[in-house]
C-alpha cells in the first residue's frame, strides 16, 4: 500500500491537481469574507446609481461563514467530483489498466491507494484554506470562532469522503469518463434532494450536510449531537467503497 500511495502522490505532484485544489481553496477563503463584508454595499451603490432604494442589511461574521461553505459546495465540490472520477479512471481511459493489473499488486490496495492519496490532498487543501479564511475573516470582522471553522471543515471533508466513494463506484461501473461523471453528479443531486426532507432516515443522509453546517454556524446544533449523522455518511461511503472493490475484483483483463 505504501508503494502504491507513493506512486499516486508522485502522479498528483506531476499534475496540476496538486496545485489546483489548494489554490481554489485559498482563493475562495479570501473571497468569502470580502464578499460577505462588501457585497451589500456594492449592490447598494449600483442600485443607488440607478435611482433604486436598497436597504443595506446588517453584516455579521456568520455571513462570512455561510459564504465560505457556499463556495465549498458550489465550486470546490464540483471540481472534486470530476477530478475524482478522472483519477479512478486514469489507467482505464489510457488503456493501461491491463498492464497495471498484470503486476503482483492487490486490486483492493490499488483502489484504496488512489482514494486515500486524493483524500489527503483534499484534507490538506481544506486545512490551509480554513486557516486563510480564519485570518481574513478576523481581519475584516474583528472576530473569528475557530471551532466553527474546524467543525464545518470536518463536515465538508466527511461529505467529500462520500462523494469520492460514489465517484469510485461509478468509475468502476461505467466505461467512460463522461458517463461516470454524469452518474456521480446525478447521485449527488439525488442525495441532496432526499436530504431536504425532515423524515426518518432522510434526516441523516449525506445530502443534508449543507443544512447541518448552517446549524453549526447559527448555534442551533452542537457538533457532538451530529455523531449519528456522521456515522451514516461514513457507513454509506463504506458501502460504495466496498461495492467498488467487489466490482473491480471482477474486472477481466
Amino acid at each position: 500500500m505504501k508503494t502504491l500511495m507513493k506512486y499516486d502522490f508522485i502522479f498528483l505532484k506531476r499534475t496540476s491537481k496538486f496545485i489546483v485544489f489548494p489554490a481554489i481553496g485559498i482563493f475562495f477563503a479570501i473571497l468569502s469574507p470580502i464578499t460577505a463584508k462588501y457585497m451589500h454595499e456594492i449592490l447598494g451603490a449600483l442600485l443607488g446609481a440607478e435611482g433604486l432604494d436598497y436597504i443595506i442589511p446588517a453584516v455579521t461574521v456568520s455571513d462570512s461563514y455561510i459564504q465560505y461553505i457556499g463556495y465549498l459546495f458550489e465550486i470546490f465540490l464540483f471540481v472534486s467530483i470530476f477530478v475524482g472520477v478522472s483519477i479512478f479512471m486514469k489507467e482505464k481511459n489510457k488503456g493501461e489498466l491491463p498492464l497495471v493489473l498484470s503486476k503482483p499488486i492487490s486490486r483492493t490496495s490499488y483502489l484504496l491507494s488512489k482514494l486515500f492519496t486524493f483524500l489527503i490532498l483534499i484534507f490538506g487543501s481544506l486545512i490551509v484554506s480554513g486557516l486563510v479564511f480564519s485570518y481574513y475573516t478576523y481581519y475584516l470582522f474583528d472576530t473569528i470562532d475557530i471551532m466553527i471553522v474546524l467543525n464545518i471543515t470536518l463536515l465538508y471533508f466527511i461529505y467529500t469522503i462520500f462523494i469520492l466513494a460514489v465517484s469510485m463506484f461509478t468509475s468502476m461501473l461505467m466505461k467512460s469518463y463522461a458517463g461516470a461523471s454524469v452518474v456521480t453528479f446525478v447521485m449527488y443531486i439525488l442525495f441532496s434532494i432526499l436530504g431536504a426532507f425532515d423524515k426518518g432516515i432522510l434526516e441523516y443522509l449525506p445530502g443534508r450536510v449543507t443544512q447541518r453546517s448552517a446549524e453549526i454556524i447559527t448555534g442551533t446544533t452542537e457538533m457532538n449531537t451530529m455523531l449519528p449523522f456522521i456515522l451514516v455518511i461514513l457507513v454509506v461511503s463504506f458501502v460504495f467503497v466496498f461495492l467498488s472493490i467487489q466490482k473491480f475484483k471482477k474486472y477481466d483483463i
